[in-house]
């Protein structure tokens, strides 16, 4: 099963479903279809405009907008001339986007100029306010002098800008032998994607990931028996690597057909699911509970859903997976981080309710996992807990331009430091228990509290910040704020601390609750010894759920 599917490259996947189902529906987008057939159409169509517009093997080129049929034709149109994809998070704002464009060298950006109330073309015009449009469509930027290229799909209203539409219109047909000329160019282990995912120290970091992923994705959704008959519900975030590893990289690979929706909306994909018979779901634990409480509010037949998947959590997910298991439908556990290329293990689909609910699932063919102790490295016994660390095909070959952190976290034997907390079980199964990092995962995102630290010492009186997770019911946890003021400042809000950061940061990175404090408990080193701040936002959190519950009664 390996070697089958071992010189596969993101980019080959359209062509090859093409040859294997032409005529069976690959896509459907609120009332378009496209057969397979069509769907590689749209790749090539979309490679060759590309290729016309200039970008070469190598380039990066930015895709910022959220879930549209244009963002799939356009991932695999750019793996498939070699150029490499950056994935760039819909909740960014000036300050996010501005690092990552500039962090990993984006010689193009495609967005689209305003999507539901947030104005991408606003934010843009404050990024890029001294971008020059020229004569010959390119773009001249001081700030970005690597960006060549800024494409809007639909209407521009950016000078700088050109639309998709009137590039395939100079594009002209494709020649499909210049366009294989590129592609045979191509290997396995070339840079396929750079995608972005938040690190303690407050930068973002780019993962660089090969065509060597599309594997890993396959083989895990072979074990979970991914066939052309199925039907995919397609409404996690594209630029997410559990949307592109889960969904769109083995529906395309094992023909299975994808329903695409713009954002989440529990109604809306419980409807899609008994309108098209679907058969698979992912999710979070928030994705799970929603779609839990629309489906008691309003039943529909959903009777053909056959699995879901859930990247497992840590204990304060298991009710949830476990009442969707009994009331929704089986969910099949897996691990794995952006680093991985997403889900490196998986649950099999005989597994017991136990290891489906509480266990992560088993290392997938060709993904070694190990526990050590995270200060000697010595290994851990079976059921001892350690770091989880991963050695896999499919393992990123470092952060873009940052070789500190990659040295870092890939190990001289191969192996990659998760920063994760984990456990092997007996049965083989690995149960990941939480983060040894610094990090929040506020509804499936990272959110890195330096990040939001050196962004709340901006606010005028704040001598020290520390933000911490505090629990959340839908989110599993959100952001809160420790501050330490300046004597005689007017104590800071929530309220405050929202109005400092919205619009400068995705929206989920913004703290919900804070706490003005003296000081921060600190370790003999000198270090926020953070687990005391987290204790007290968790007896907050119980006290306001037993205030809201007596108030009820």
């Amino acid at each position: 099963m390996i070697d089958l599917f071992g010189d596969l490259r993101l980019g080959d996947l359209p062509g090859r479903a093409a040859q294997n189902w032409p005529h069976r529906e690959a896509l459907v987008f609120r009332e378009a279809r496209w057969t397979f057939a069509e769907m590689n159409a749209e790749v090539d169509t979309h490679a060759w405009v590309l290729m016309q517009a200039g970008f070469s093997s190598g380039d990066k080129i930015g895709l910022w907008f959220t879930n549209r049929p244009e963002y799939i034709f356009l991932l695999f149109a750019i793996a498939k001339i070699g150029a490499v994809a950056v994935p760039l998070n819909t909740r960014y704002r000036t300050r996010d986007i501005a690092y990552c464009l500039g962090q990993s060298e984006c010689n193009g950006l495609i967005y689209v100029e305003k999507s539901g109330p947030v104005d991408y073309g606003e934010i843009l015009e404050e990024v890029l306010r001294d971008a020059k449009g020229q004569d010959d469509g390119t773009v001249g930027s001081a700030s970005f002098p690597l960006l060549r290229r800024l494409i809007a799909l639909g209407e521009k209203r950016l000078q700088a800008a050109v639309t998709l539409d009137a590039l395939v219109e100079a594009a002209g047909p494709v020649d499909p032998a210049a366009l294989a000329r590129r592609t045979r160019s191509i290997e396995v282990d070339d840079l396929a994607m750079i995608v972005y995912t938040s690190g303690t120290t407050g930068d973002a970091k780019g993962a660089m990931l090969t065509h060597a992923g599309v594997r890993l994705c396959i083989v895990r959704s072979v074990i979970w028996g991914t066939t052309c008959n199925d039907v995919q519900m397609h409404y996690l975030p594209l630029f997410h690597l559990y949307a592109i590893g889960f969904v769109t990289v083995p529906s395309i690979a094992l023909g299975a057909s994808q329903i695409l929706m713009e954002t989440f909306d529990s109604e809306e994909v419980l409807d899609l699911i008994e309108k098209e018979k679907g058969t698979i779901v992912h999710g979070f634990d928030p994705h799970y509970r929603d779609l839990l409480d629309s489906q008691k509010r309003h039943p529909r037949a959903i009777s053909s859903l056959r699995m879901g998947s859930f990247p497992s959590g840590p204990d304060n997910c298991v009710p949830i997976v476990t009442t969707a298991n009994a009331e929704f439908c089986p969910l099949l556990p897996s691990f794995g981080m952006t680093e991985t290329w997403g889900g490196i293990t998986a649950g099999f689909t005989d597994c017991s309710v136990e290891q489906r609910t509480v266990a992560s699932g088993f290392p997938v063919p060709g993904v070694e996992v190990r526990i050590v102790d995270p200060e000697t490295g010595a290994p851990c016994a079976a059921g001892e807990l350690g770091e989880i660390q991963v050695k896999s095909f499919s393992l990123m070959k470092g952060y873009y331009r940052k070789p500190v952190e990659s040295a870092a976290a890939i190990l001289p034997d191969g192996f990659l430091r998760t920063g994760d907390a984990g456990y092997l079980r007996e049965d083989g199964y690995l149960r990941f228990t939480g983060r040894y990092k610094d990090m929040l995962k506020v509804g499936g995102e990272n959110v890195a509290p330096a990040e939001i630290e050196l962004l709340l010492l901006e606010l005028a009186g704040v001598i020290d910040v520390s933000v911490v997770g505090y629990p959340d019911e839908r989110l599993n946890e959100v952001a809160a704020a420790f501050l330490i003021l300046t004597p005689g400042t007017v104590p800071i809000d929530a309220a405050t601390v929202h109005r400092h950061c919205y619009g400068r940061v995705a929206s989920f990175k913004i703290p919900r609750h804070v706490f003005i404090v003296d000081s921060f408990p600190m370790t003999a080193s000198g270090k926020v010894q953070k687990v005391k701040l987290r204790e007290v936002t968790s007896r907050h959190h119980a006290e306001a759920t037993a205030g809201r519950q007596r108030a009820r009664a």
